[in-house]
């Protein structure tokens, strides 16, 4: 979802810095036109889209809004809770929404911008393996940078 983000942005002329630990992610962020960072400047950005889903990136979200900014929770997180920092959140006006991923005309949308090569699927996608190869490709995941693709047909 966030390497998509970033190439819609810069598909839109739009400034677009992805944040990444991992360098061939970060690499594939700077393929597409984004500008790859390793982890985000405190208080720069008037917009931030977070698109992991784990309490430390929504947090780190927060820290990189500039005040009164605005960051938008794209990565569901499946935690019960997730703790925020309140400094941003109160002195610097912080705002934060949530976002379901998607509706139909985005899915239409993304899906034109696959088929006709706009955005290069394959510069995110490792190489396909077997349905039976899935249990051990998702414990040894930490490893890849690239999106797991199953091909059933192996």
């Amino acid at each position: 979802v966030g390497q998509m983000l970033a190439r819609l942005l810069v598909l839109e002329a739009r400034e677009s810095v992805l944040a990444d630990p991992h360098s061939e992610r970060r690499a594939q962020a700077a393929a597409q036109g984004a500008v790859a960072v390793e982890e985000l400047e405190p208080g720069a950005f008037s917009l931030v889209l977070e698109a992991v889903g784990r309490p430390e990136t929504w947090a780190a979200a927060v820290r990189a809004a500039a005040p009164g900014g605005t960051v938008v929770l794209v990565g569901g997180c499946p935690a019960a809770e997730a703790p925020l920092p309140a400094a941003p959140l109160h002195y610097d006006e912080v705002d934060v929404l949530g976002a379901f991923h998607h509706d139909r005309a985005e899915v239409d949308r993304a899906l034109d911008l696959l088929a006709t090569g706009t955005v290069d699927w394959q510069a995110l996608a490792g190489p396909a393996i077997a349905l039976d190869e899935l249990g051990e490709a998702l414990r040894r995941r930490s490893a890849a940078a690239r999106k797991l693709i199953v091909d059933p047909r192996r």
